[in-house]
């Protein structure tokens, strides 16, 4: 692996990705004590192939495992110049299930205020959402 754009960040990827193997953009940063946005920069960066030399690291997998975030997949960067895995496609029934799921769940709530409303209320609660 031959390239001209070693930086610090850069640097502290090679150590990251030789001691844990796999890492995600949010593993980096915490393991660089960078901002994500930054360590998300350097991981793109290394992904892409340059004029000076190979793609230094590659998509192994995705993952949709993320505290409190939004749930999308996002990429497991690994060391190598191997062809990217292909995003995941997204599954409609899946999200639509986990999306009603989550609503129903705010209306039984348990509460003394739902206990008492109307079953034609709690629907038209349900169609507001």
């Amino acid at each position: 692996m031959t390239t001209t754009n070693i930086g610090p960040n850069v640097t502290k990827a090679f150590e990251a990705f030789k001691q844990f193997g796999r890492m995600t953009a949010q593993e980096f940063s915490d393991y660089a004590d960078i901002h994500r946005y930054d360590a998300h920069a350097v991981l793109n960066r290394m992904n892409k192939r340059t004029v000076a030399g190979d793609k230094r690291i590659h998509i192994a997998d995705w993952t949709y495992a993320y505290d409190s975030a939004r749930r999308y997949p996002r990429p497991v960067f690994m060391l190598g110049d191997f062809p990217d895995k292909p995003k995941p496609k997204p599954n409609l029934r899946e999200n639509r299930r986990r999306s009603e799921h989550k609503r129903d769940n705010m209306i039984r709530a348990a509460s003394i205020f739902n206990m008492a409303m109307p079953r034609d209320k709690i629907r038209e609660i349900r169609r507001s959402l």
